[in-house]
């Protein structure tokens, strides 16, 4: 069940965060690819686990993905030098 869970959110993560260009790149490490969608779906899954409500699940994605543009605009060039490595 636990494994399900998890398999069912990577999956649903690995379709939010991948993008075309991404995977057209053959050169590039799949582990960069996997690594945000992997961090997920462990924290869903443990959250699924210690039974938090759907609707606590979506405010985290939430707060996450708004905590994660922050990031992105603070520090774009940085992410961007380590995804092109």
């Amino acid at each position: 069940m636990i494994i399900g869970t998890f398999l069912f959110y990577f999956f649903l993560f690995l379709f939010v965060f991948s993008s075309p260009e991404k995977l057209k790149n053959r050169d590039k490490r799949w582990t960069k690819i996997l690594v945000l969608p992997a961090i997920f779906a462990l924290l869903l899954s443990v959250l699924t686990v210690i039974k938090v409500f759907f609707i606590y699940k979506i405010l985290l994605i939430i707060v996450a993905g708004i905590t994660m543009l922050l990031t992105y605009w603070q520090y774009g060039k940085e992410i961007k030098q380590w995804l092109e490595k």
